[in-house]
């Protein structure tokens, strides 16, 4: 499955340099709904899911993916205006899970047995521009750096393509030096579409970026 990971400049060669993702924790996510996805009007309901939360922050993770590169829109919002990158990555189908989207928080089952695919992979369809990808993982067998957690790259997360984006003045050379020593890693240069409100593949590469 082909994922992107959006990001700035800074993280992204630095993520590039030493060959690994943050895994974010649920306190890094950017939504208040995250693991709320049900109606909860009663306030006992509303405390236990909010109990139910914080236990999981404190042993799940997630990695956040879209499984698209060409919206202008999260280029805008996750990759600094069009001047970061994108990273493409290759994991596993039983790795990564699309989310669903929902216009409505989902009634409360029945029998009051909650899916784990539902908790963690049901957002607000206001969010569908993302085509979000998530890889739920295991903080205990994470690799921890100070209060951090970070997934390597390798096999479950293999790069395979680095999009420099439409403003971006990394040059080609920079980008190459900072996948070292991986191989057959596709370097692309992103520009505005001429047809469509979507970002494409620049056809002359990066060599504007490396007249500045």
């Amino acid at each position: 499955m082909r994922v992107y990971k959006f990001l700035n400049v800074e993280f992204g060669m630095k993520n590039l340099r030493e060959k690994r993702l943050k895994i974010s924790t649920l306190d890094d996510l950017n939504d208040p709904f995250e693991l709320l996805p049900y109606e909860m009007r009663k306030r006992s309901l509303r405390r236990n899911f909010r109990s139910l939360a914080r236990k999981f922050a404190r042993i799940c993770g997630i990695l956040c993916f879209s499984s698209d590169w060409k919206d202008p829109v999260i280029w805008a919002h996750y990759a600094d205006k069009h001047k970061g990158l994108c990273l493409g990555f290759e994991v596993p189908r039983s790795l990564g899970e699309k989310v669903e989207y929902a216009k409505r928080r989902l009634k409360i089952p029945e029998d009051r047995v909650f899916s784990s695919t539902q908790l963690f992979f049901t957002k607000y369809v206001n969010w569908f521009y993302e085509k979000e990808v998530r890889c739920v993982r295991p903080l205990a067998s994470s690799k921890k750096v100070g209060k951090l957690y970070f997934m390597d790259f390798g096999k479950e997360l293999k790069l395979v393509e680095v999009i420099a984006g439409a403003r971006c003045k990394i040059a080609e050379s920079e980008l190459r030096n900072a996948i070292k020593p991986l191989k057959g890693v596709k370097l692309t240069k992103a520009r505005a579409g001429f047809r469509r409100f979507e970002v494409v593949e620049n056809q002359r590469g990066f060599q504007l970026t490396a007249a500045r």
